[in-house]
């Protein structure tokens, strides 16, 4: 159980409140659905991207590479000659520095 105090609009006053852990689980859930769904699209993908980043940057090399693989399939060979061809050209541009 854990006693949270806040102000309540709805009273007009403060209020201490005891919640049980499966009110605040569902609460949990009630809120990341909303915050998603009001999200613009463009909100959603920096969003995701950043995590994505914080994932893969958090990987070792042969985790990362693992995952590439599996996600690429039939097509990993291709990707890993173009983007060895991307590295050494002079025009390449940073993603993530917009």
């Amino acid at each position: 159980m854990t006693q949270f105090e806040y102000f309540s609009h709805n009273k007009m006053s403060e209020v201490k409140k005891d919640f049980t852990p499966e009110v605040i689980s569902e609460l949990k859930s009630f809120f990341v659905e909303r915050y998603v769904d009001n999200m613009s699209t463009e909100d959603l993908v920096e969003y995701v991207t950043t995590d994505m980043d914080k994932y893969v940057d958090g990987q070792t090399d042969d985790e990362f590479l693992n995952d590439a693989r599996d996600y690429w399939d039939d097509g990993f060979d291709d990707v890993v000659e173009e983007i060895e061809e991307y590295a050494k050209c002079d025009f390449k541009k940073d993603r993530r520095a917009n």
